[in-house]
Formats: structure tokens, sequence, C-alpha cells
């Protein structure tokens, strides 16, 4: 029932709330803790020659243990201590199944690892008999045995972007082309993209670096690759065009009466959303609202033309001059877009070096979807919780085997098109195989979020 097989049952008893088995160890200590004796007694040889472990004492223990059928588990050892008949010193016999001085087998340690991505460091502590900081201790054990398993290989597109997990704005940086999350981060200091960067396999290979403005992910990008094209996100350059006119919209409808703001109904609805998916009747109100109101109209337009210099552009060359074109249309008035035009001038290569590489981080935002709903998930966590649940606590961590020199390999001719004159490289069965940790697959962990098994 136990199934700690190095332990004999001396006594099994049960309440409503716990299992009690008091253990021993079935098997005599043969080496002395102090000196390293081997326990030796041989009949018809001197005496002297012998070394011998007698029993000193017996100190009970109360150690806890993984719950079983729904009632925890506390174990009462009777810890055997000996006299070494070697060098006359006294040592605990030693136990396979729990640290020394421990207060919880070591599978429940690896149990309470596990526990620590799923609920509060507190309550497993209360459960368990053992102080929430102990709980805290197992839990940075578990990190740092994953971490040393990480190997963070630099994509050929990489995406940099901001979550705002704990009230506070997180680093997200992800492999846009194979749709993977490579890391979370504190923070998304320049300092702290940089370091990240520096910290991946081959980061002086990455080709393109999809951002949105910040400064700092820019910056970091030119100083560690150099020839790395950094692509402002276009989401984010239209974002920035339709905020500026639901500002223009909002100050417009605020300034009318009360009765004649009701003949801007769904308003908001309509002027952010792209011209081509409006339904008929919305385009005749729109066109209703732009005869009473010609400064909305000029707004509208405004961000419908930034959308056009990436949808109707040919290439690099036609975006700058629509952009031109864009510039030279905003009115005076309208404070709200010439903020934003200093802001693309001061982006201008990264924005239409999209024309050259046509990245986006439309995948690296969804990520913030994703964040979101791992907050709520994990609500009350800690950031390092929350990072270590989404790196490491699902099936959607992905990995793949050590190089080891025991791998099985099939030699083949051909590397570079064609088929393989033999069977593909294999790697053969390990009954405990060593996995490095490369990412985390955002679809996988997208469904897991979605049936609620985060």
């Amino acid at each position: 029932m136990l199934n700690l097989s190095e332990f004999k049952v001396i006594k099994q008893e049960q309440n409503n709330h716990f299992y009690r088995f008091t253990v021993e160890k079935k098997e005599m200590p043969y080496m002395c803790m102090q000196c390293g004796s081997i326990q030796f007694i041989h009949e018809g040889e001197d005496i002297a020659d012998n070394v011998e472990f007698k029993l000193h004492q017996v100190k009970e223990r109360t150690v806890s243990d993984i719950s079983m059928h729904g009632k925890a588990v506390r174990l009462v050892l009777k810890h055997r201590r000996f006299k070494c008949s070697a060098c006359d010193g006294t040592f605990y016999e030693y136990l396979e199944s729990i640290e020394r001085n421990g207060k919880v087998t070591k599978r429940l340690v690896e149990h309470i690892k596990q526990l620590t991505l799923k609920r509060p460091f507190l309550t497993i502590g209360e459960e368990y008999g053992i102080s929430h900081t102990s709980v805290r201790r197992y839990f940075l054990e578990f990190v740092e045995e994953k971490e040393r398993d990480r190997r963070l290989i630099a994509p050929r597109v990489l995406g940099i972007d901001e979550a705002h997990l704990n009230r506070t704005m997180r680093g997200v940086f992800t492999d846009n082309e194979n749709r993977i999350m490579l890391e979370m981060t504190p923070d998304n200091l320049k300092r702290t993209v940089k370091a990240t960067i520096q910290s991946m396999e081959g980061y002086k290979n990455i080709e393109v670096a999809t951002v949105d403005m910040n400064a700092g992910y820019k910056y970091a990008m030119n100083e560690l690759v150099p020839d790395c094209y950094v692509v402002v996100d276009k989401f984010h350059v239209i974002k920035y065009a339709q905020e500026a006119l639901n500002a223009i919209r909002v100050q417009i409808k605020n300034g009318l009466p009360k009765d004649e703001r009701r003949f801007l109904t769904r308003d908001r609805w309509v002027l952010l959303r792209n011209k081509e998916d409006l339904e008929w009747r919305d385009i005749e109100r729109r066109m209703e609202w732009f005869k009473r109101y010609p400064l909305l109209e000029k707004a509208y337009w405004l961000k419908e033309g930034i959308r056009d210099v990436y949808n109707q552009s040919e290439d690099k060359h036609e975006a700058l001059e629509r952009f031109a074109k864009w510039e030279s249309e905003i009115p005076k008035e309208f404070k709200e877009f010439k903020a934003i035009r200093r802001t693309f001038n001061n982006n201008k290569q990264e924005i239409f070096n999209y024309f050259d590489r046509p990245y986006t981080n439309a995948y690296t935002e969804s990520v913030n979807n994703i964040i979101k709903s791992v907050e709520k998930a994990g609500k009350g966590y800690t950031f390092d919780v929350l990072r270590a649940k989404v790196l490491y606590g699902t099936h959607a961590t992905l990995k793949k085997p050590k190089y080891t020199e025991e791998m099985e390999f099939q030699p083949f001719e051909k590397l570079w098109g064609g088929k393989f004159d033999m069977e593909p490289i294999r790697v053969s069965p390990d009954p405990e195989p060593e996995f490095d940790i490369v990412g985390v697959d955002l679809t996988t962990l997208n469904e897991i979020l979605k049936r609620g098994d985060f």
C-alpha cells in the first residue's frame, strides 16, 4: 500500500483525514557514515578485525508523504542511530527515500514541484505540513532543473513584443516562422532584451526581427545584429492611425448636443472597421455622417490612407510615395495625426523595411491574448510561477533529444535533394531519455487554455 520498498510497515492507522504509517528501514547499514568503515564480522578471526554497528538510539520522526485516497499521509519513522566499533562514533542510518533531516519524502518533493505550477504555495504547505518557504524552495529547484535543460536557439525571424502581466509590462520573444514562444522576461527594458537575445545560440544569424515602435527593441537589435532587418509591425502602424481617428471622433462627438449624438450611433464600430468590410447600410450611414461632419471624414480617410500604403503599394518606392502624399494631406488642426507622423518618421526605415521583408508581428501579438488567459487562469500567482507554468508546465512545451555519444545513427549519401539512399537518422530508444526544452507551441497552449486545463 505504501510502495516504499526500503521500509517495513510496523503499524498502519487512519482517521477521517489522515493515514499514519509507522515504519522502519528493512536493511541494516553496511557502512559507517562517520569513518566509512564497512561492517565486517567473521567468526574465527581476531575480534579486533571485526567492524560492528550496534544499535545506539531510536528516534521517531514524522514525515509527510504523497496523499492517498483523498487523505493526507504521515510516516512515523523509527530512525535508528548506530555506534561504529571502528571509530567509536555514532551515525543515523542513510535513507534513500527521505532527505537528511527532511520533513517530506523525496517523491513528495517531486510531486510538490508539479503542484507549485497549479496551486498557491501556502495551501500546499498547509496540506503537507511544511512552510510555504520550503514549497517556494522546491519550486525554485524545479525551475533551475528546467533551465539547465533549456536550449534557446535563435530563430531566423524573431518576434519581440510586450504583454501586460501582473501589472507590469513583460517581454515576449517568439519564433514567428514556427509559431513558438521562446521566452518571457520580467520586463521589456533594453538591457533585458539584449541579454535575452544574447542568451540564444546563433543570435548573430537572426535575419529579421519584427517589433513594435518601442525604441529599445530597435536599438537592441541594431547593436547586437547590425545586418538584421528590423521590421516595425504594420498592424502597430495602422493601430496608431486608428487611435488618432478615434481621438478626433470622440472630440467631435463630445462637442455635440446630447440629442445630436444619437445621430452618430455605432460610429466607433463603423469608423474603425476596415472600409472593405463594411456592409452597404453602414456605408450609407457613414456618408451621411461625413456630409454633416467634414472633419470626421478627413480623419477617416487619413486612417484608411495608412492602410492603403500597405495594401495598395506594389513595392517600397510606391509605398514611400503614398506615405509622402498621406503626410501632405494632414490638416494643421489634426494634432493627433501630426503626432503620429513624427513617430512614423522616427521609425521610417523600420516601417518601410516591411516591403523588403514582409513579416509581421501578428503571431507574436496573438501571444497577448494567451498571456491574458494565463493571468486569468493563474490569478494570484507571481510572474515567476506563471512563466514557469507557461514554459514548462504543460504538454505544449516542445522538447528534442539531447545529443549523446550513445545515439544510434545510420549512414547516408545525399543531404540536399532527392531521397536518402538509406533510412533517415534515428535515435535509439532510451528508457530515460534526456531532452532539451526549445520552446512552447502557442497553438497547443491556446487549446489547453480554452479547455481550462492550464
